[in-house]
């Protein structure tokens, strides 16, 4: 919740300080003393009527609350902080992110709030609110403690723009207790240059302290850039949205063995920094409104590691030749599969154009579906498709499109 505050203007003397010296006391200089509940007390703030209304803010170390940090999921989510979680596309973050949002709406996160379920609320700018919610119910989600948040603009769905909708937004999480918001991607929210400094910590920096006023932990996703190297490095934009936050997670693929490493390579809160744990992906079966069944995936076998992501992704662009390509078509296929998971059954056209924006080619995405494996990308014919001749969609299958068990989805109300 936000800070209560008094303010109280009185008449004081103020001491002007020379060259290191205490001295000419000027009298009938307003100050604001402003009284904050919880954090800062008897803050003192000069109003020297400036035409920038700037002043001199001292506070006296000794007048300041001792309180430890608090972590909503102790050490990921630290409580009033804006954490960032960054990777290469398709590599789980989103889901990774639902993941922990499901166990805080159920109270068990290892955190300040365990036992008591939390309020989460969920912009989700590139994935539909319909593939979100069947992807927080394969991870047995409270849903009705899921909100999924946007901003409308004379009743058109315009998206959250960062900063602009920040004093709107605290208003209705105040309302809603909500304890946990996700940004996905956070860049797609933001004002501005990316690749800029300013821009970004224009965005970031009101972010953080919306967090630190309604007591809630922010956590944006980000991309990573090709390549190997120092992986909070491989950030994509500014280094910046290293700089600006206090806690940075970031996520990779082991290549060798499918499994997810999440490491903290950033948190000013806990001795935890360079901490890892290591899950793997599966598919699970959710059924629509309309009775289709597809898979989404879910997060299994979350447990501590000594892997850390700078290593899995060094690992990764290490091998050379015929090795290297495999390598790069296996990040094809993690993308292709993750996008499939979360927007189902979809025209190539569409695929192809949501690839071309990552960097990917139609070859590409041919040899990644001919390659895919546990699950299988398959191409079977438009269920809903009630035109001319036959129109085909990509899918996910948890099943060997070559074996007997597997059968292409069936058209709404044919079940």
């Amino acid at each position: 919740m936000t800070p209560s505050r008094d303010v109280q203007t009185f008449q004081t003397s103020r001491q002007t300080l020379d060259a290191g010296a205490v001295g000419n006391t000027q009298t009938s200089q307003t100050f604001q003393t402003l009284g904050v509940s919880e954090g800062k007390t008897g803050n003192t703030q000069v109003s020297t009527h400036t035409e920038a209304n700037r002043s001199p803010w001292l506070v006296k170390a000794a007048d300041v609350q001792k309180k430890a940090p608090r972590f909503l999921d102790n050490p990921m989510l630290p409580v009033g902080v804006l954490t960032l979680i960054a990777g290469r596309a398709g590599v789980s973050k989103s889901t990774l992110s639902l993941y922990r949002a499901a166990l805080a709406t159920k109270g068990q996160l290892e955190g300040d709030w365990k036992g008591e379920p939390v309020n989460v609320a969920v912009s989700g700018i590139e994935d539909n609110d319909s593939m979100q919610r069947m992807r927080l119910e394969a991870e047995d989600a409270d849903l009705d403690r899921v909100f999924f948040l946007s901003m409308s603009d004379k009743g058109a769905d315009t998206g959250v723009r960062l900063p602009d909708d920040i004093d709107t937004i605290k208003g209705v999480f105040v309302q809603n207790d909500i304890r946990l918001w996700i940004i996905d991607p956070i860049t797609s929210a933001m004002s501005g240059d990316t690749n800029k400094r300013d821009d970004v910590r224009a965005a970031l920096d009101p972010l953080a302290k919306m967090a630190q006023e309604l007591d809630i932990s922010i956590l944006g996703i980000l991309h990573f850039n090709k390549g190997g190297g120092y992986a909070s490095d491989k950030i994509s934009g500014s280094h910046a949205f290293r700089d600006a936050v206090r806690s940075l997670l970031l996520v990779a693929r082991d290549d060798n063995n499918g499994d997810c490493i999440v490491t903290i390579d950033k948190s000013s809160y806990t001795q935890a920094q360079g901490t890892s744990y290591s899950y793997g992906l599966i598919s699970h079966d959710v059924t629509d409104d309309d009775g289709h069944v597809f898979g989404v995936p879910k997060i299994t076998g979350f447990m501590p590691t000594e892997r850390n992501v700078n290593e899995v992704i060094n690992s990764n662009v290490s091998v050379t030749g015929q090795d290297q390509e495999r390598a790069s078509g296996n990040e094809v296929i993690d993308w292709l599969v993750e996008y499939l998971s979360r927007n189902g059954p979809t025209r190539f056209a569409d695929i192809e154009k949501a690839a071309e924006a990552e960097g990917y080619e139609k070859k590409q995405l041919s040899n990644a579906r001919q390659r895919s494996k546990a699950p299988w990308v398959v191409s079977v014919p438009d269920p809903d498709w009630k035109g001319k001749g036959v129109r085909r969609v990509w899918s996910v299958s948890e099943i060997d499109p070559s074996s007997e068990k597997f059968s292409p989805p069936i058209a709404s109300g044919e079940k």
